[in-house]
Formats: C-alpha cells, structure tokens, sequence
C-alpha cells in the first residue's frame, strides 16, 4: 500500500475521483472509473453489462497499471472473472482541466469523492452478502 501511496504521489496526474465518458450524467452513467487514494480502482463499462470490476491502481510516470481483480453486478453480488493485468497510456488534454486521455477515450473528472459517486450507481457498494440481500431501494 505504502507503494502504492508513494507513486501516486509522485506523478504528475491526480487520479482519485470519478471520472466519466461524458461531461456530464444527463444521459445516464456510462463508462467510468472510480480512482481512490488508497490505490484502489473500480471500472464501469455499461449498464447494459452491469458489471463494476475492481483492483489495484498506480501511477508510472505516464503509464497507468491496473490490476483486475475481482467484480460485481450493480446489485453488489460477485461474478467470475480472470485476473489481469493492463498498462494503459495516459495522457492529459493540453488546455482542458479535469480531463483524461486513458486508452483511446476521454473521461471528465465529475467528482473528486469517488465514494459518493459509486455509492450512487451501486448502492450497495461495500455491504456484505447479508447486508444487500436485506437491502432494498424502495424501503
């Protein structure tokens, strides 16, 4: 972890946050990245998919590494999956606050707590499998 903490605090991209597809969430949640300090990472591809997969991030130089290693529905249960690992380029828009070039696809910076943010497209991020199945949204 103290690794972790280490390069993020050496590059020259601040990462923690939730950074979107699109400026904006009028359409709806897209494909997005949730970035925590701690060097952890959860990414959502499409409520079609409804998958958030999870795991570790640092920051080399220009170059992202993220390693896959676990995910969930956006109900909170677990799926199988392959652990991987990716390098991505990242690069920053010239001119432009708040966005990314990560992998061939921009994303904006919607919010810097990527707790709150997820907790809104999952709300039952961080419950355990008891805690969810007592869950409901429409108590």
């Amino acid at each position: 972890m103290i690794v972790f903490s280490l390069l993020i605090a050496t590059s020259s991209f601040n990462l923690t946050g939730f950074w979107h597809s699109e400026p904006d969430l009028s359409e709806g949640y897209e494909s997005c990245y949730f970035f925590w300090d701690t060097g952890e990472y959860a990414f959502f591809e499409s409520m079609e998919q409804g998958y958030v997969y999870t795991g570790n991030w640092l920051l080399k130089g220009d170059e992202l590494v993220l390693k896959l290693t676990d995910a969930v529905t956006v109900s909170g249960y677990s799926v199988n999956i392959r652990l991987s690992e990716t390098v991505v380029d990242l690069s920053s828009s010239a001119g432009i606050s708040h966005r990314i070039f990560l992998d061939g696809e921009y994303y904006y910076l919607l919010d810097r707590d990527p707790q709150s943010a997820i907790i809104s497209l999952v709300p039952t991020w961080g419950m355990t499998g008891s805690e969810r199945d007592a869950f409901s949204t429409y108590d």
